[in-house]
């Protein structure tokens, strides 16, 4: 399993069934969220779908490769999930 940073921006109307959507999708497609924050709704640097400010959520996550693939699929059909991006964590080596 690798580690992964998501963020997800998702409309800012209904944000609580949103958040769970997404959640969903995760534990549905074996992954483990090992932290989670939420930014809150802030205004957007530029239209997305015709939304002006939408809703923040920044997640650890561990996963498998093959399972990113997947939730990433789902997160494109998802009219509600607007922006997603999934950062591959690294394990810093010290000298």
């Amino acid at each position: 399993m690798n580690n992964y940073e998501l963020t997800v921006i998702v409309r800012s109307r209904d944000v609580e069934s949103h958040k769970e959507k997404v959640k969903e999708i995760l534990t549905k497609n074996d992954a483990v969220i090992t932290k989670e924050d939420h930014w809150g709704t802030r205004k957007l640097a530029y239209e997305i779908d015709r939304e002006r400010e939408a809703f923040y959520m920044y997640m650890l996550v561990d996963a498998n490769p093959a399972s990113i693939d997947r939730i990433q699929k789902e997160f494109g059909l998802n009219a509600d999930i607007l922006r997603y991006l999934f950062v591959v964590l690294t394990d810093k080596k010290s000298a």
